[in-house]
């Protein structure tokens, strides 16, 4: 018996979120409700074609596609993958000239940020959590401008990839994240569609307090490929 893989758990996990019995599913993606069965179990491996009807049956965004199957499709690599950085990795983030991190997704784990984004960011850095920092630390409401749309953001990817991550990591986030007044309402707030392919952030130079617009750019590092992503943000000139 085939083993089930994350995106196996992640298609089942998103269908029980959205409240779908697995024969609504098969109405509305006109796959046969056993097919969905067997994906569901690992045992059948979707292609293509099936898995944009699955995504588009349930709501699962174009800008998530893409970071679901990297993170829910075992790996053809041969070899551990690490699980830090190494120095050649730590020395390319640092020869940035731009605010950037190493961040791993989907817990949103910070693995490590350069000099540039430890300033705009204070106290986010190695060993920090993104979501933590967002909600508990007062730094974050000083950096960003639009920091409620930029909490949403985080917990709405949170809540779209979290299937993909440990349950137990992912329920210690949400505690921990929970001390804040902030976090319910942040939790059941809508996202638009428009916010999720944002082009750009505003952010509060801490030095002048004057607005600083980035575009953001997130890399998934390949050959070999790392379980982190970077984060790039760029100044709009």
């Amino acid at each position: 018996m085939a083993e089930s893989t994350a995106l196996s758990v992640y298609l089942r996990e998103r269908r029980l979120a959205a409240g779908l019995a697995r024969t609504e599913l098969a109405h509305r993606t006109q796959l046969a409700p056993l097919l969905i069965t067997q994906i569901e179990s690992g045992t059948l491996v979707p292609n293509p074609a099936m898995l944009q009807r699955l995504f588009d049956g349930l709501d699962v965004p174009l800008w998530y596609r893409k970071p679901i199957l990297v993170l829910g499709l075992p790996a053809v690599e041969s070899g551990a993958a690490p699980t830090a950085p190494s120095a050649e990795d730590l020395a390319d983030l640092a020869s940035l000239t731009h605010p950037a991190c190493l961040t791993r997704f989907p817990t949103m784990d910070m693995l490590a940020a350069n000099a540039d984004y430890q300033r705009q960011f204070p106290g986010l850095g190695a060993g920090v959590n993104v979501l933590e920092w967002m909600f508990l630390n007062p730094a974050a409401k000083k950096a960003y401008l639009d920091w409620t749309t930029e909490a949403q953001l985080l917990v709405h990817a949170f809540r779209m990839l979290s299937p993909l991550a440990p349950s137990q990591r992912v329920t210690a986030i949400i505690e921990s994240c929970g001390k804040s007044p902030d976090w319910d309402p942040v939790w059941t707030s809508e996202v638009r569609p428009q916010d999720i392919a944002r082009r750009h952030l505003r952010l509060r130079e801490r030095s002048t307090g004057l607005e600083r617009r980035m575009m953001l750019r997130i890399y998934d590092p390949a050959f070999p490929s790392r379980p982190w992503w970077l984060y790039r943000l760029i100044p709009v000139r």
